[in-house]
């Protein structure tokens, strides 16, 4: 009968999150381990290599940042479903600071072409979400899905947002920053479909 592992796959991934909180792009598998009180050998059993854990811990954390995103996106005004999208931003960020900052660690168009061949396929799908919320909000505010609509939906949504909140992702989140998304964004929605 084949012994249980001491660490499960989530054990190993939240290692790898809280050792990039605290050290960023500098992040090793020694950190991984350290923290885990682990040989490297039980790393690389479940993972090819260093790239492939980090990328696999980062593809996680955007996940569960994308899992509110179809709640919000239903809410029955058009205007606050996108200023709550938005917010979104800033709230994950202030309520899992060590998700928010492994997000910072790869930009996904640079992993689509840099990443372990066996990630490559579940990578290319991972925006869908935001995008599909991103065109059922454009639908609902403008009535239709225009490339100009998509643009100030993206601006509205997560550009703005995210440029707001960017320089103290890991850091403690002030409240005020939720008052300045929500007037950006508030103002942005108001825009016209010119197309």
């Amino acid at each position: 009968m084949p012994r249980q592992p001491k660490f499960s796959r989530d054990d190993v991934l939240d290692a790898a999150r809280d050792a990039v909180f605290e050290h960023w792009r500098s992040a090793t598998v020694s950190h991984v381990t350290s923290r885990l009180g682990a040989p490297s050998g039980s790393i690389y059993h479940r993972f090819a290599s260093r790239e492939a854990l980090f990328v696999t811990a980062w593809i996680r954390s955007v996940r569960r940042f994308q899992q509110a995103l179809t709640t919000i996106v239903e809410i029955p005004d058009p205007t606050e479903a996108i200023v709550e999208t938005a917010l979104h931003i800033p709230r994950f960020c202030r309520q899992h600071r060590k998700d928010a900052r492994m997000m910072t660690l790869y930009r996904h168009a640079d992993l689509l072409t840099t990443a372990p061949p066996e990630l490559r396929e579940e990578l290319a799908g991972l925006n869908t979400p935001v995008a599909t919320a991103i065109a059922a909000l454009t639908r609902r505010r403008y009535g239709r899905v225009t490339n100009h609509g998509l643009a100030v939906m993206r601006l509205a949504c997560r550009d703005s947002p995210y440029g707001i909140v960017r320089p103290i992702i890991g850091e403690a989140i002030p409240a005020w920053i939720d008052d300045a998304v929500r007037a950006t964004t508030g103002a942005l929605a108001g825009l016209p479909d010119h197309t």
